[in-house]
């Protein structure tokens, strides 16, 4: 009985309420706080229990609950915690245990929410210290928080009831988890503040945001959120950079400031860059590098990956590729992206993999351009008033088009620069980068120093430093005009090769020009034409024709050596020569009217090959030679044409015509046969003198003879045209033979 009586009474003692101390002045179950302005309740405190004590001039609180409703009521942000002590005299509240602080909506004032919302700002932090009379709550201890889109960490907490804004003091750091299968954004700043009204969080720096291999760094970024506070904007300035790591390369890009909009989802729909945007990329190759004033990237729904890069406002690039270097400088261009899906894993469109993927698909300038390509061998200066790049699936340029009026100059080492201009232009690249091809369409034109030529088309090649002109091109220089089918010009030796219908003119200079068989322009044509427009030697091949004045020549080939004042005929030749004009002739059975001028008298010569000399005036032909004229004719083995600069007879006051050239001299050698009316002359060399009308034959033992079948034999024979006159010469010891046949 003693036992039981001394167990019920412990049980009674522990199970009893505990005896106030002393020091306590009262206590009570519940406590609570409200400021009140303007009829409208900014915020209330509550506790479970209140304990005052008598010396210390304090209220412990149990169970304590800030409920901030804001002054328009539209806030339900809670602070709870185990503990708090309360100064009624100062309204200073410290929790020195763990504080939780939930930033949420306004659910159901006046009561503890149920539980945190989803999409609201929660801290855990302890040591907080909150102002009754300013509505502020701080503290310097670490600091954890989470909200819709991911969770952090840092030193120090600010919290203003007024105006709901929350700071987190320094060493911040958070991460977001990848949303819609991409990559998790990593975060940290030098302190973060977030604007409950606003709904903006501000990152001050040192200031970055990473995801995978790209990151933004900056003084400030700035996050705007939507009314789930999801970021809808985020605007970096301070010196903001953003930098990524690539399969191609380390790329940096830098503005005064860049803003990025988000969709509701999470991915980014569009990316802004805004003032001095200065951009590089490191590639084995050297750096690239790119500067604009504007630059707007336009996302891929769904994927944070870029579609199209549309950058104005003193626009340059500068691209490596291979030994070559290429400047593009334009006021706006469009850029398109696309992404290589291959070894991407099922769901994983976001990955790091696609991000390397990613490449510059093609590129147009919006504005005229111009683009300057340096090689070791060579300068190429392009504008046009549009571009457009295509680029390969190696991130090399493929091709690249030239549109509505296009100027390319090149330089080649030493050499003087070529000009060519065009309506349209397609440039082709190897796969070292460095040009290919290049061509232009639609009234193409070239020049280099005096020598020009237009075309409908044009090809240049890098491969065989070569132009193709196609389209009835005309090329020309200081002394010549060439049109043809096609014409195919080296630009490094000034070969030349042209084909269809060729047709050169040859202009006579003060120094002379480079064909003087007659008076005025020379014409040459023929099937194809080749040479040097360097050396001046050119062959025209097939159907050659020369025509010069009266003077005229045709042949299979005709070669013309300009420096050398020189040209050769081949094959089935056939030249034309006017006569030096002299006395009035008649052939027997002819009669000329009195006080009428000389008919003009043409020799038609024939031979294999016959070869001029300009500054002779000397054409000699070879191969078995005939010639014939209203003169008389000539056969020979050989024989040589000797043209001067010579007046018209019996026309006063008349001169040659400029640069002119007219037969005067005609010699032949082997095997001569003169005809002339009824008569026939032999001998081993026969010459023509046209001044004065005269046949000359000698050597051997010249004959001549008539219809009549007589004959006349001599050291040499003489007759004239004019009067049929008939000069023998005997040398001494020998005699002259006269045969005349007699009729029976």
């Amino acid at each position: 009985m003693y036992a039981e009586r001394a167990f019920r009474e412990a049980r009674a003692r522990r199970e009893a309420p505990k005896a106030v101390a002393v020091t306590v002045q009262q206590q009570s179950a519940q406590f609570s706080f409200s400021k009140v302005e303007q009829d409208r309740t900014i915020f209330t405190i509550r506790a479970s229990r209140a304990t005052q004590y008598k010396d210390q001039n304090r209220t412990l609180l149990e169970d304590v609950w800030i409920t901030i409703y804001g002054r328009d009521g539209s806030r339900n942000d809670n602070i709870h915690t185990r503990e708090c002590s309360y100064e009624p005299e100062t309204g200073a509240v410290r929790c020195e245990g763990e504080v939780q602080i939930n930033v949420e909506s306004a659910a159901a004032p006046g009561g503890k929410p149920s539980g945190p919302l989803p999409d609201n700002l929660q801290i855990k932090t302890s040591n907080l210290s909150f102002n009754r009379n300013t509505g502020e709550a701080s503290t310097p201890a670490a600091v954890e928080f989470r909200f819709a889109a991911g969770q952090g960490h840092g030193i120090g907490a600010f919290y203003s009831t007024r105006d709901g804004i929350v700071r987190v003091e320094r060493d911040i750091a958070f991460e977001m988890p990848p949303r819609a299968g991409g990559l998790p954004i990593d975060a940290a700043c030098g302190s973060l503040e977030i604007r409950r009204d606003d709904r903006t969080v501000v990152m001050r720096a040192p200031a970055t945001v990473k995801q995978g291999a790209r990151e933004l760094a900056a003084d400030q970024i700035l996050v705007e959120l939507d009314k789930d506070y999801h970021a809808r904007r985020v605007l970096a300035e301070g010196h903001p950079k953003i930098y990524a790591g690539t399969a191609r390369g380390k790329v940096a890009i830098a503005a005064d400031h860049f803003e990025g909009l988000l969709s509701a989802e999470g991915w980014v729909e569009r990316v802004i860059a805004e003032g001095n945007i200065d951009g590089n990329r490191q590639t084995p190759a050297g750096t690239d590098h790119f500067s604009a004033q504007h630059v707007e990237f336009a996302m891929i729904p769904a994927r944070n990956l870029i579609d199209t890069m549309t950058a104005s406002g003193g626009v340059t690039a500068e691209l490596h590729q291979g030994s070559d270097t290429h400047v593009l400088k334009t006021d706006a261009v469009r850029v398109k992206f696309s992404t290589d899906q291959v070894g991407q894993a099922a769901g994983a469109e976001n990955s790091l993999a696609s991000i390397d993927r990613q490449r510059v698909e093609g590129l147009e300038t919006l504005t005229p351009a111009t683009i300057e390509s340096k090689s070791a061998k060579d300068t190429t200066t392009l504008q046009a008033k549009k571009f457009v790049a295509e680029v390969g699936l190696d991130g090399r340029l493929d091709r690249l088009l030239g549109h509505s009026g296009v100027d390319l100059q090149r330089q080649t080492g030493s050499g003087a620069p070529q000009m060519v201009s065009a309506t349209e232009m397609v440039a082709t690249f190897d796969t070292h980068g460095e040009w290919n091809t290049v061509d232009e369409s639609g009234n193409v034109r070239f020049r280099q120093l005096d020598r020009e030529a237009t075309a409908a088309r044009a090809r240049i090649s890098r491969a065989t430093d070569t132009i193709a002109l196609e389209g009835w091109p005309v090329i020309s220089d200081a002394m010549s005009r060439t049109t043809a089918a096609s014409v195919t010009i080296n630009q490094s030796t000034g070969e030349l090769h042209a084909t269809g219908g060729v047709v050169s003119t040859y202009i006579p200079t003060a120094k002379g020009g480079a064909v003087a068989l007659g008076s005025g322009a020379a014409h040459v044509s023929a099937d194809e034409l080749s040479g040097s427009a360097t050396s001046g030697h050119v062959t025209y091949v097939g159907h050659a024709r020369l025509w010069q004045g009266d003077s005229v020549l045709d042949s299979d080939q005709i070669e013309l050596w300009r420096d050398d004042k020189k040209l050769r005929a081949t094959g089935h030749v056939v030249a034309v020569f006017p006569q030096t004009s002299g006395p009035l002739t008649s052939l027997p059975g002819t009669s000329a009217k009195a006080g009428s001028p000389a008919a003009p008298v043409l020799w038609r010569i024939s031979a294999p090959v016959l070869t001029y000399w300009n500054d002779q005036g000397k054409a000699h032909l070879e191969g078995g030679v005939t010639a014939t004229s209203d003169q008389g004719s000539l056969e020979s083995k050989s024989l040589d044409a000797f043209l001067a600069a010579a007046a018209p007879a019996g026309v006063p006051g008349a001169t040659a015509p400029p640069g002119g050239q007219q037969l005067n001299r005609v010699l032949a050698q082997g095997d001569v046969i003169v005809r002339q009316g009824d008569r026939r002359g032999s001998a081993e060399q026969g010459e023509y003198t046209a001044a004065d009308g005269k046949f000359v034959l000698s050597g051997g033992q010249p004959t001549l003879a008539n219809a009549a079948s007589d004959t006349t034999t001599g050291h040499s024979l003489t007759f004239f045209v004019a009067n049929d006159t008939i000069l023998v010469d005997s040398e001494e010891g020998s005699r002259t033979v006269t045969k005349h046949r007699v009729e029976k």
